[in-house]
């Protein structure tokens, strides 16, 4: 039986001269290597797998952390699953944050550690808006304020007034995270001027994508792209905020509908021969019937019913479009001949849009909850409060 056993072991391995057979290796992605932060660090922090095939690994120190983000403190040095092993080693501490990317996060914990000479003087839009991103999600916002007047410079240069509906949105959200109070001003009368709303009457804008070479038309919910910064009463105020301009706008336009159809207006030249001898009453007044056919037409031609009950709300596009056209809208009335003069007739639209222009809320107008948060972040980095 030992004899078997000898010549089956002798029969199952290799010769003394070949190597042993290699074993099947399991594909486990590799790590890049690591980029030392601090050399006497305690904590590999590994970023980005969600982004990246290979995550990038940082060794750092977790009180530097701790120090400059609350987030981090509570996470490194609460009851988390992220806090250091109890019977760990050195080596042993590594916190996996697949979610973050490994760009602005590298730039952020340069800043965290000290390594100025690596963090940018200036930095366009997209830089920024990641760092801002990853530096609101750790609560650390205020160690921008070194750099934060040149960053923003520099990330809107040129886009104040003619910036894209994405760069629009980066700015809103940057300056809402920054404490910037004028360029959030700014790019929420934009963004309200310039969207268009969906079928369930939220926020959309225009995005251009690129695609072989030319440049493509799509829209997307305001929302989604202001987010994770803005919050949703950010976005229903803007929301709230284009109605009431609507409905103001519109409303010169309502006033006059009401006085034609409900015989409050009257045309004081409308010739004596228009008056039926078998009645003491006026037929329809010409200059009203001309002057009602005209607005509803005009309007129509916009997309807005003005007989509805709040043609306001069946408005879908945007008040940049809306407010060129209405401002083009002409009433039409009686021309002049004779001894009739129709201009008082005219003068309707004016005296009604003079009186109604001085109820416009500015679009640059921010709620109170908004600006005091504005405010807020403007006291952690620096920027003017007011």
């Amino acid at each position: 039986m030992e004899d078997q056993d000898a010549v089956k072991a002798t029969q199952d391995s290799p010769p003394a001269d070949e190597p042993a057979p290699k074993q099947a290796r399991l594909e486990t992605p590799e790590p890049k290597p690591t980029t030392v932060l601090d050399e006497h660090g305690d904590l590999r922090l590994w970023v980005g797998a969600d982004h990246a095939k290979d995550p990038s690994t940082y060794l750092v120190c977790s009180r530097t952390l701790a120090r400059s983000s609350l987030v981090l403190k509570k996470m490194l040095f609460g009851s988390f699953a992220e806090s250091r092993p109890r019977d760990g080693g050195q080596d042993d501490w590594v916190v996996q944050l697949p979610d973050d990317e490994p760009a602005p996060m590298q730039l952020m914990l340069n800043i965290f550690h000290g390594h100025f000479a690596k963090v940018p003087g200036t930095m366009d839009l997209d830089t920024l808006h990641a760092l801002v991103v990853l530096l609101d999600k750790y609560d650390a916002i205020s160690v921008t304020r070194p750099w934060v007047q040149a960053w923003l410079q520099s990330a809107k240069s040129g886009k104040d007034s003619n910036a894209t509906g994405r760069d629009s949105s980066k700015l809103l959200s940057v300056a809402w995270a920054l404490g910037d109070l004028r360029l959030f001003s700014t790019m929420q009368s934009r963004l309200i001027e310039i969207c268009d709303v969906d079928e369930d009457g939220r926020l959309i804008v225009e995005l251009l994508v690129s695609e072989v070479g030319e440049d493509k038309s799509c829209w997307s919910l305001l929302a989604e792209e202001t987010a994770p910064l803005i919050p949703p009463n950010v976005i229903d105020y803007m929301t709230a905020a284009r109605a009431q301009w609507i409905s103001t706008k519109l409303q010169p336009y309502l006033t006059i509908y009401q006085e034609l159809t409900q015989g409050k207006w009257k045309c004081k030249r409308e010739p004596a021969q228009f008056v039926t001898s078998s009645s003491s009453t006026s037929p329809p007044s010409h200059c009203k019937a001309i002057a009602l056919g005209s607005l509803v037409r005009g309007f129509l031609k916009m997309g807005i019913n003005i007989t509805d009950q709040d043609p306001a709300s069946s408005y879908r596009e945007s008040l940049a479009a809306l407010g060129s056209r209405v401002d083009a809208l002409e009433i039409l009335v009686m021309p002049n001949g004779g001894n009739y003069n129709h201009n008082d007739c005219r003068k309707m639209e004016a005296t009604q849009v003079r009186q109604w222009a001085r109820m416009l809320v500015p679009l640059e107008t921010i709620g109170d909850d908004c600006r005091a948060r504005l405010e807020a972040q403007a006291t952690k980095t620096g920027l003017p409060s007011k």
